[in-house]
This record gives C-alpha cells, sequence and structure tokens, in this order.
C-alpha cells in the first residue's frame, strides 16, 4: 500500500493537474457503481450512460474546477495563517456559500446537456437545487473544515473524493430521479441524508 502511495504522491508532485482529474474521474465512477449497486443486485441492468455521464463530469469539470478552486481559496484567503481557525472557517464559509451551489448547479446542468435536453437545465435546476443544498450542508461544512485544517493543499481532491463516493452515489441518484418522485434511498445515498 505505502508503494501506491508514493506512486500516487509522485505523480501528484509531477503532474498535479492531470492526477487530481483522475482522481475526480475515479470518485465519480465509483460514486454512480455504489448508486446503482442495488439496483444490480436485484438484477437490473447497469445503466452505463449514467456512468458516463458521471464520470466525464469528474474528468473535465470537477477534477480541474477543484484543482484551481482550492488553490485559489488557499492561495487567498488568509495565507500566512493558512490552517488557523478564522482562515479554515472562512474558506469552508465560501466554499458553502458560493460554490456549493454553483457546483450543484453545474452537475445538474450538465447532466442535461448531455442527454441532449438543454431546454430542461433551468426546470432541473429549480427542482433539485435546494433538496441537494440541504444534503449538501449535512456533509460538506465539516468535511471541510477537516479539510482546510488538516489536509495538505495538494490532497484536497483526492480527500474530497474519499468523501465524496458517498456523496456522489447520492447526486446520482439525485440526477436519476424523475420529476416529482423522490430519489431511492438505497446504498450509501442513505447515509448521506
Amino acid at each position: 500500500m505505502s508503494g501506491i502511495w508514493a506512486a500516487y504522491n509522485a505523480r501528484l508532485a509531477a503532474k498535479p493537474l492531470q492526477t487530481k482529474t483522475l482522481t475526480s474521474f475515479t470518485g465519480f465512477i465509483l460514486g454512480d457503481l455504489v448508486a446503482q449497486a442495488p439496483d444490480l443486485a436485484a438484477g437490473k441492468p447497469w445503466d452505463s450512460w449514467r456512468t458516463t455521464k458521471l464520470a466525464a463530469f469528474g474528468l473535465f469539470l470537477h477534477g480541474p474546477i477543484g484543482h484551481y478552486w482550492y488553490g485559489f481559496l488557499d492561495r487567498t484567503i488568509m495565507p500566512a495563517a493558512a490552517t488557523s481557525a478564522a482562515a479554515v472557517a472562512t474558506k469552508t464559509a465560501v466554499d458553502q456559500i458560493f460554490w456549493a451551489p454553483i457546483f450543484t448547479s453545474v452537475f445538474f446542468g450538465s447532466m442535461k446537456l448531455m442527454d441532449g435536453k438543454a431546454d430542461e437545465i433551468e426546470g432541473e435546476v429549480r427542482e433539485k437545487l435546494w433538496p441537494t443544498m440541504k444534503v449538501n450542508w449535512t456533509v460538506w461544512p465539516i468535511a471541510h473544515v477537516i479539510n482546510f485544517r488538516f489536509i495538505p493543499s495538494s490532497q484536497r481532491i483526492l480527500y474530497i473524493n474519499v468523501i465524496q463516493v458517498g456523496y456522489n452515489a447520492f447526486l446520482s441518484t439525485m440526477q436519476a430521479k424523475k420529476g416529482g418522485e423522490e430519489p431511492k434511498k438505497e446504498g450509501l445515498a442513505i447515509a448521506t441524508e
């Protein structure tokens, strides 16, 4: 295991953006597979398109944007006292008040865009943003307090993606639900509520 960790860190040092992007790609795939596991266990077919959409989101949006976003927070919010209580609280608040609603809206919009349903983006975001944010705020504030206080800046995307496997299962379930229906409460998606 130490060899894998050393190889990951070496790659992270040599190619940080690429490594973080591939980390998010993997995290979104795992999250979707966790979300689909109950259906797969019940004999339903794997929704490969759903997995592909989440993988693409992790690869092309979450990984690259997260790399720059968390770097921006670390560079601009109290860099001389980056792990102080004030810096941690400020970074967490900025992330959750500004970034989280944007990230969530972009997520739902991207899923609709990949489905070729750009005309449904506004309604999708309007319907799912608030319920998703309520779950988000039960997971991410405490996760980010730990993140900004104890996790080295270079490791933030890895840490976030470890936490996010369960959260991605919730996102996958939420985006797959049809208008007006409640998302299935199965697998790790339950743990995020």
